[in-house]
């Protein structure tokens, strides 16, 4: 293999990683270590976002998300390097948010829960030695509310399942 194929190869992984923790900062609600993986100049779907270290977007969503029990899971990136410092990929995707209240949505009134899919259509740059996400795009192909019962208050999503320890919000940084 080529010596520069190999490096390639490492890049597209990093860009992995990188996306990885994306979604399981999220989930774990590690806001402080989410803002770290886009660049100063992150643009969200077109509008450009100046705030210095992505916190705008951040703080946007851990306002919407911080109650929230979430499962956000990206399969089969398509990805390719534009230049020595760039790179663009297509993730598809898959979500699940509930909140413990309701909730007003776009699309929906007084939701507690919803499942969608989509794609992500994202941009990338080399940026103070590590791969930042610098543009961002979901698109959704489905979005829908899910229809349950009211959970008590303290409910436990773990609650029953023996043997089992939740993920540790410091596991794996």
């Amino acid at each position: 293999m080529r010596e520069e194929a190999t490096v390639d190869l490492v890049h597209i992984e990093d860009i992995k990683r990188l996306k990885s923790r994306y979604c399981r900062y999220i989930d774990s609600k590690r806001w402080d270590r989410l803002k770290d993986r886009f660049t100063p100049d992150l643009q969200l779907g077109g509008s450009t976002i100046i705030d210095g270290d992505g916190s705008t977007f951040v703080a946007d969503l851990a306002r919407r998300l911080e109650a929230a029990m979430t499962a956000h899971h990206c399969h089969t990136p398509e990805i390719r390097l534009t230049g020595p410092n760039a790179a663009e990929g297509v993730w598809a995707m898959m979500d699940l948010i509930e909140w413990p209240y309701p909730v007003d949505l776009k699309n929906f009134s007084g939701a507690r829960s919803f499942h969608g899919t989509g794609f992500y259509e994202e941009r990338y740059r080399w940026d103070n030695g590590q791969w930042r996400i610098a543009f961002i795009c979901l698109t959704r192909t489905r979005f829908e509310q899910l229809i349950h019962g009211a959970r008590p208050s303290g409910f436990d999503v773990f609650a029953g399942l023996r043997g089992f320890t939740p993920p540790s919000r410091d596991w794996m940084r």
